[in-house]
């Protein structure tokens, strides 16, 4: 059927992310999934930028699964609620270090695509919540989206998994993590290498593999240590990793830009994003590391999860 006429002013702005790059991208096929998307867009009075619109027509490539995918995204943005979540709480997520996101200069796998590094040893879900774990991984996306070409060459998680164990194993918080990944952000996901992953990996990987599509079950790699080099050059990954990349003196460094690109950028894009928008996070838990009262209903939602992630495994090895 023929296109309606693009209402631009409905269903975009100038608001960028980064510099605008992607949109450059706009072009034959492309251009026409772009419009294809903004006429549905303006039919739902829907308001999202040029950049932000081309970074799902790159990552989704047809109108219909982006636009599924913009609508879950001001969804998750009106329920992690930016607005009132200040780079001090960020800050607290990000100084537990169980990740390591290069960003000056990037760190890229042999394939091109852009480099998260995660260090199962100082990875303590318990600890935040799925609001918190959530909303530091789409601010280190975004710097991604923003400030690279991601959603040309995509995205690989390297992950130390042999501190991976069933006492820091949360579905819900790995599910809504995943789901974000695969079904929410504008990004494209490369490849998923998990390094001399232990016995229990299996147990939690066919938990895992309830809720992962099977298109990202497919980009799943469990390596060896020797193994890396074949997919990343060892100056490029860190020492937890056996690699030579000293993430210790780029940590400060990594900080101040994700600083500055939240207060900046991240933040009033996304408040402006939703300031219509009922405020209701039904799905995430409000925290604060200062909150007592958010401290002790932590505890019992750990008990909950517990019990919850032992009945689903339970589950899963009787059916």
């Amino acid at each position: 059927s023929a296109l309606l006429p693009v209402i631009t002013g409905m269903a975009s702005t100038t608001d960028f992310f980064g510099n605008g790059d992607a949109i450059s991208l706009m072009t034959g096929s492309k251009a026409e999934v772009r419009d294809e998307l903004k006429n549905k867009l303006a039919e739902k009075n829907m308001v999202f930028s040029d950049e932000l619109i081309a970074w799902f027509v790159l990552s989704r490539k047809t109108a219909d699964a982006a636009l599924e995918s913009m609508l879950q995204y001001k969804k998750w943005v009106t329920m992690l609620d930016f607005e009132n979540i200040t780079w001090s709480m960020l800050e607290h997520e990000f100084r537990r270090e169980y990740v390591t996101a290069p960003v000056n200069p990037f760190s890229q796998a042999k394939d091109g695509s852009f480099c998260l590094f995660l260090n199962s040893k100082k990875y303590k879900p318990q600890r935040a919540g799925i609001r918190m774990l959530v909303a530091a991984q789409w601010v280190m996306v975004h710097i991604f989206l923003a400030k690279s070409r991601t959603w040309e060459k995509g995205v690989s998680s390297f992950s130390l998994a042999n501190h991976f164990s069933l006492k820091n194993f949360y579905p819900s918080i790995q599910k809504a993590a995943m789901d974000s990944m695969q079904s929410v952000l504008p990004v494209r996901v490369k490849a998923n290498y998990v390094v001399d992953a232990p016995m229990v990996f299996n147990i939690m990987w066919k938990v895992a593999s309830l809720w992962v599509s099977e298109k990202m079950a497919n980009r799943l790699r469990v390596v060896g240590f020797s193994d890396l080099p074949e997919y990343i050059d060892k100056s490029a990954y860190p020492s937890y990793l056996k690699g030579d990349l000293d993430e210790s003196a780029i940590f400060e460094d990594w900080l101040a830009h994700l600083k500055e690109f939240y207060e900046a950028t991240l933040q009033p894009i996304w408040t402006e994003m939703v300031k219509d928008e009922e405020k209701s996070v039904p799905d995430m838990d409000h925290w604060h590391p200062n909150d007592k009262v958010s401290k002790k209903r932590e505890k019992g939602k750990e008990r909950k999860e517990r019990e919850e992630g032992e009945k689903l495994i339970n589950h899963v090895f009787l059916v």
